[in-house]
């Protein structure tokens, strides 16, 4: 079966039983997280990206408990927001930020001179924190600059993201010339998704 530039709307675990070992170049995907607490099928989700491709960049909420341990060799932060309203009144701390794990193949070209964190930025905020951000309706949905980073700087020429959501990491993969395959359950998101690559086509 051809999966190159396609994308499906079905069980992510299904589609990638039928993808070889390591025919993949890189994974690059949020899972999701507070989902009816289904992290079971989370983590058996990262095994299977871990069996079909080179390196996985996996995105995790603070959130999220599930820990990235297997053949991890680095992470970045990346600064989503910041605290504003009545948080700001508050005597606790609000993090504003997503840990970005790297595990598999070290095929990335890091950014050294700028550290660890990909600091907040024009275009790197969580659309959720920007009121001025042209939104898909994911609750969740990523910034297209943060994906572009990611994509631009992986040293291989195929991504899948077995948790699309509304297609963001796809519209990176587009953006940057990498081939793609992308999974989502939610038929809403994937046809967001569908929409969106649609119209990068035209």
């Amino acid at each position: 079966m051809d999966f190159l530039n396609k994308i499906f709307n079905e069980d992510c675990l299904q589609t990638m039983s039928r993808m070889p070992d390591k025919s993949i170049d890189c994974v690059i995907t949020d899972p999701p997280y507070g989902l009816n607490n289904d992290f079971d099928f989370v983590k058996l989700a990262i095994k299977e990206m871990q069996r079909i491709s080179l390196m996985q960049i996996i995105i995790l909420d603070w959130r999220n408990p599930l820990t990235i341990e297997s053949n991890k060799f680095a992470e970045l932060v990346w600064e989503y927001g910041w605290i504003s309203g009545g948080r700001t009144k508050s005597k606790h701390f609000y993090p504003t930020h997503n840990t970005i794990h790297f595990c598999g193949k070290d095929i990335f070209n890091f950014d050294t001179k700028n550290g660890s964190i990909i600091k907040r930025q024009s275009g790197f905020s969580s659309p959720r924190q920007c009121s001025y951000a042209k939104k898909s309706g994911h609750p969740y949905e990523k910034p297209i600059k943060l994906m572009e980073y990611l994509v631009e700087r992986t040293n291989g020429e195929t991504i899948l993201d077995p948790f699309m959501g509304s297609g963001t990491t796809i519209v990176a993969c587009i953006n940057k010339n990498k081939k793609y395959i992308g999974i989502e359950l939610d038929k809403k998101h994937f046809e967001t998704a569908q929409q969106r690559i649609n119209l990068l086509k035209i």
